[in-house]
């Protein structure tokens, strides 16, 4: 099946039998007011995590003066921010998207505000946040990927959508990290703006109460919609700006000690799993579209990072997983080795958190790389319970979310090699759902869930920042995995599979000769 590159799409795709939509407008200023109510409503912190929010919403049809009304429970509503409106064409079926956009800045730290979110003429929806702590604090974020609507009279969707959202809610963290592949949209080309609905309306459950932070996934590219296929993506979110020509494609945010970073693996993945047009046998394929700024902007963000006292741990989340056994998913990717994993190896980034195949795996913490192999991280430390990411990171596939298809299956063992699974490896360019092209036993694999009873699941991470300067810092990773949702138990409990914590030393009390740590040394073979 042909595909098509970014640098095709921009040269003649309407030549090519493919429509393209426009890119996002925003609206100088609001159309005639109508009677629609705000709904798919959802929080992201701004650039300052302890002091910006943004609230963003969507409305069936043109309204006037969107607005968000910001208070405390005690205090009332004292604020009015006015909001930015913000509209994309669906390139397949014309249908309007209209959403809204509030900024809001001057916050206090940790500190818990009351908002609602109107225009002329509708009744208000409320919700409610609390802003991220500074400084070294306790706290906890939550991670999946891989979720859908919610609504299984979508393809690719389940009850255990719904599911998810309230174990979000359940656990109650200061921030949700959604690793990409979120309304899966692109597989319902019928209706992707009612999909994308659907999708928000049930993450408002939990969104409109504390910021769910995405990642771009490969069902995020659509047909139609943009170059990229990220103009829905791209209207509905707000999020952090990285200052490249692709503002929300990958970005950074800390709370506490801990910075986050998200990035585009469509970018850099071998894998081809973009849009797909069955009726032109077209597809996106979008790999190399930003020509290195996205790899540039990670490297400065690490060196600003581990230069930064105040920055203990680096988490990074993704969709497509530099490590994966999965045998009836994707597997592990050579792009993100090549691009990424170098630098995660170089700053010492301590988590890396991903999605895309639909189950749970663990990696044991890696650093480096094996010679003569396609990259093959080296197992520095085969502890599964306490793990000194100092010394190497820890990868987690967490591709559970609530989605209908779920992969539980992973390589087979090889007994040549002290039995480790068989992972598949995509190496080179691929044709669009093409198969992985190598295998690599994956000696980096360190627990895989095969119990098809609990196929979902969500991890927990409690961020432990230590008492004095110099002390161990930890983060306790606990995933829970989940049974299938049914009308008689619409929210299953959810069972702990798997945890383990991760240490280092804080920062802030190191003395020079602790200063190796800062940007680690590859300190095994690599093949470049």
């Amino acid at each position: 099946m042909p595909t098509i590159s970014r640098r095709s799409l921009l040269r003649g795709a309407t030549a090519s039998g493919l429509v393209v939509a426009a890119a996002p407008t925003i609206w100088s200023q609001p159309a005639v007011a109508g009677t629609v109510g705000p709904e798919q409503l959802h929080l992201q912190f701004g650039r300052d995590a302890a002091t910006e929010m943004t609230a963003s919403w969507a409305t069936a049809g043109s309204v006037s003066h969107p607005r968000l009304r910001l208070g405390t429970a005690r205090e009332g509503f004292g604020r009015t921010i006015e909001a930015e409106t913000r509209t994309y064409t669906d390139g397949l079926n014309s249908v309007e998207t209209i959403t809204h956009h509030a900024r809001i800045t001057g916050l206090r730290p940790d500190t818990a505000y009351v908002y609602e979110v109107t225009h002329d003429g509708a009744a208000p929806v409320r919700g409610a946040f609390r802003t991220a702590p500074t400084g070294r604090a306790a706290f906890r974020f939550t991670s999946f990927g891989d979720l859908a609507t919610g609504n299984p009279v979508w393809s690719k969707s389940s009850t255990n959508g719904l599911t998810a959202i309230s174990q979000v809610e359940h656990f109650d963290p200061v921030v949700h990290l959604m690793n990409g592949d979120l309304s899966y949209a692109n597989v319902n080309q019928g209706n992707q703006p009612g999909c994308w609905s659907d999708y928000m309306n049930n993450q408002q459950v939990s969104a409109a109460n504390r910021p769910w932070m995405p990642a771009l996934g490969n069902h995020e590219a659509e047909i139609g919609n943009g170059d990229l296929g990220y103009d829905s993506y791209n209207t509905r979110f707000e999020l952090p700006d990285n200052g490249t020509p692709w503002p929300n494609n990958w970005y950074k945010f800390q709370v506490g000690s801990v910075l986050f970073i998200s990035l585009d693996n469509n970018e850099v993945v071998y894998q081809n799993g973009g849009g797909y047009d069955a009726t032109t046998g077209q597809a996106i394929y979008v790999r190399g579209y930003s020509d290195g700024a996205q790899t540039a902007w990670l490297e400065r963000t690490l060196a600003q990072a581990r230069s930064n006292d105040s920055v203990d741990w680096i988490v990074a989340y993704m969709h497509q997983p530099a490590m994966s056994t999965s045998a009836e998913g994707s597997g592990s990717d050579l792009g993100i080795r090549e691009q990424f994993m170098s630098l995660f190896y170089r700053y010492n980034v301590d988590l890396v958190l991903a999605g895309h195949d639909h189950d749970y795996e663990r990696t044991y913490a890696v650093h480096g790389t094996d010679s003569g192999t396609y990259l093959r991280p080296t197992v520095v430390s085969t502890d599964t319970r306490v793990i000194d990411t100092s010394k190497g990171l820890v990868q987690l596939v967490l591709g559970g979310g609530g989605t209908s298809s779920h992969d539980d299956t992973y390589g087979d063992p090889d007994p040549n090699a002290g039995n480790v699974p068989i992972g598949q490896i995509y190496t080179k360019p691929a044709t669009y759902k093409a198969v992985a092209d190598e295998t690599e036993d994956a000696t980096w694999s360190a627990v895989r869930d095969t119990d098809t009873t609990h196929p979902w699941g969500i991890a927990v991470f409690d961020v432990d920042p230590g008492g004095h300067p110099g002390d161990e810092t930890s983060i306790t990773m606990t995933y829970y995995h989940t049974p299938a949702a049914t009308a008689a138990n619409p929210y299953p409990a959810p069972v702990v599979f798997d945890t383990f914590k991760a240490v280092r030393r804080r920062r802030d009390g190191w003395g020079h000769g602790d200063a190796h740590h800062l940007v680690g040394s590859q300190g095994h073979n690599s093949q470049h």
